[in-house]
């Protein structure tokens, strides 16, 4: 009799400074969750997100097969304890799965080739494609040389044989997502994430799949996505009282949805309910990390409004320009609503939170001051500016997109993530965007440094008198910001 096929699965984070991902892995989780469910003790999954747990594990037991997540900020390290795995193990199958890859078969092929440690790759949602990728290794193990003879339905790989000559990229049937997603049984409620409560990690939660929205600039924003799929009530109110025994016992007083559009559905009613009972029976959570829906937010502030100062209300405008939004296929919340919507929270005594990207195509530098002018002068609690991250699995990463645009793009470390592992120095990077044919280099500097000062000057308030006294001659706060920042070499 066979033994067991033994995986191991990681979501793994950089942990040189802090923990860069701080979160319970619930994406290895469910995973974990349905390869058990479907394939029993033909298999013996472990699960791992700090990186020197796994690197002791595989050199004292190398598994059969690895799955690792792919971000853009663990897309290296996890390609290097690929390397590791394959070392110690030559037959070892390397499987990997997440957002950070390119929906186009020739982009596909250029990926994989950089990462030549990468058996396979799942596409899109992972349950399915993982089964069928252990389900081909139980069937090929006695010759893993026939393992790669046809495709695998929810996965490419490059055909090995072909890999040092004219590389073959091989596609596999394109699956259907999960409808009723409690066919994953809950990582949480078999036990499957109890190691990963050790009072570092934030527990994470998702209620539903899917997001009706197309922006290009977010991986959610494909067609695959478009249709909403949801976890069970009743499954979801079990998970919180389970999340909630467990992190009264540890002092975990945080919340992270993993809901790409949180508040905006009849159904988040009821799990901002059992929210709050679980605050009242646990002390859990206290705080609570959604990405809010885009432009619903009076029914997300009316839905999230039992959650007192526990929930910030996250204004995700990204530009206030309607030939940008038009250009990455997206609407905004009206500018009354928003004026209306903050003030009806921060007279609640709740936050709130705008956010925008900087460079996005069609936007100029005046455009985005007087779309900045509009965010501040919203009354938001706070404005944060992102530079835009040219995703893989976006359009941001097309040739097509790019040149449409003009964009230029350079190269950042992800903030601390960084570290050495294994006595190898690993750096995860990431491409951003600098110019385009309506911003240069030049202009996006100046909107960077004016970002700072939002952040500095106008976030935390320290000095509102002066933003206040401008605003009696009608000078609005970016403007005021952008007049500072021309006048910077003046300063004593």
């Amino acid at each position: 009799m066979n033994k067991p096929c033994k995986i191991y699965l990681c979501d793994l984070t950089y942990d040189t400074i802090i923990l860069v991902s701080d979160t319970i892995p619930i994406n290895i989780g469910f995973i974990g969750s349905y390869l058990k469910n479907n394939l029993k003790d033909k298999i013996d999954i472990e699960l791992f997100k700090y990186p020197n747990d796994l690197l002791k594990k595989i050199k004292s037991q190398p598994p059969d097969i690895l799955g690792l997540s792919n971000y853009s900020w663990n897309s290296n390290l996890s390609e290097h304890f690929a390397k590791i795995a394959k070392k110690l193990n030559p037959k070892c199958i390397v499987l990997q799965g997440g957002t950070n890859f390119p929906h186009e078969s020739d982009q596909q092929k250029e990926f994989l080739l950089n990462r030549p440690s990468t058996d396979i790759y799942a596409l899109y949602e992972g349950e399915r494609s993982a089964l069928n990728v252990v389900q081909r290794y139980l069937n090929t193990r006695k010759d893993l040389n026939t393992f790669f003879n046809n495709p695998i339905d929810g996965c490419v790989f490059i055909d090995p044989k072909t890999r040092e000559n004219k590389p073959v990229l091989i596609t596999g049937k394109y699956l259907e997502r999960i409808k009723d997603l409690d066919e994953i049984p809950s990582p949480y409620l078999n036990g499957m994430l109890d190691k990963f409560f050790d009072g570092k990690l934030t527990p994470f939660l998702e209620t539903n799949r899917g997001c009706p929205f197309t922006c290009s600039f977010c991986h959610t924003g494909a067609n695959y996505y478009h249709k909403l799929n949801k976890f069970s009530q009743n499954r979801v109110k079990s998970e919180i009282e389970y999340i909630g025994k467990k992190s009264n016992q540890l002092g975990i007083t945080n919340l992270h949805m993993a809901d790409v559009n949180f508040g905006m559905y009849p159904q988040d009613k009821l799990v901002c309910e059992y929210l709050l009972e679980s605050k009242n029976k646990f002390g859990w959570p206290l705080q609570i990390m959604a990405t809010t829906g885009k432009n619903s937010k009076k029914r997300v502030m009316e839905i999230t409004s039992v959650l007192g100062n526990m929930f910030s209300v996250n204004m995700s405008l990204q530009s206030m320009s309607e030939t940008v939004l038009e250009n990455i296929k997206r609407s905004n919340i009206r500018h009354e609503d928003m004026i209306a919507v903050n003030n009806h929270l921060r007279a609640a005594g709740r936050s709130t939170k705008a956010e925008l990207i900087v460079p996005l195509p069609g936007e100029t530098k005046k455009s985005f001051i007087d779309g900045l002018n509009t965010v501040l002068d919203s009354n938001a609690s706070s404005v944060t500016i992102y530079t835009l991250m040219m995703l893989h699995g976006t359009e941001f990463k097309t040739p097509a997109f790019r040149e449409k645009y003009q964009y230029n793009g350079k190269y950042r470390i992800v903030p601390l993530n960084f570290g050495e592992y294994d006595g190898k120095k690993m750096f995860d990077v990431e491409e951003v965007g600098i110019s385009t044919k309506d911003l240069n280099f030049d202009d996006y500097l100046s909107l960077r440094s004016i970002a700072l000062m939002v952040e500095s000057l106008h976030n935390g308030k320290p000095y509102e008198e002066f933003f206040l006294y401008a605003k009696q001659f009608k000078i609005k706060s970016a403007t005021f910001l952008n007049f500072l920042y021309d006048n910077i070499d003046q300063a004593p």
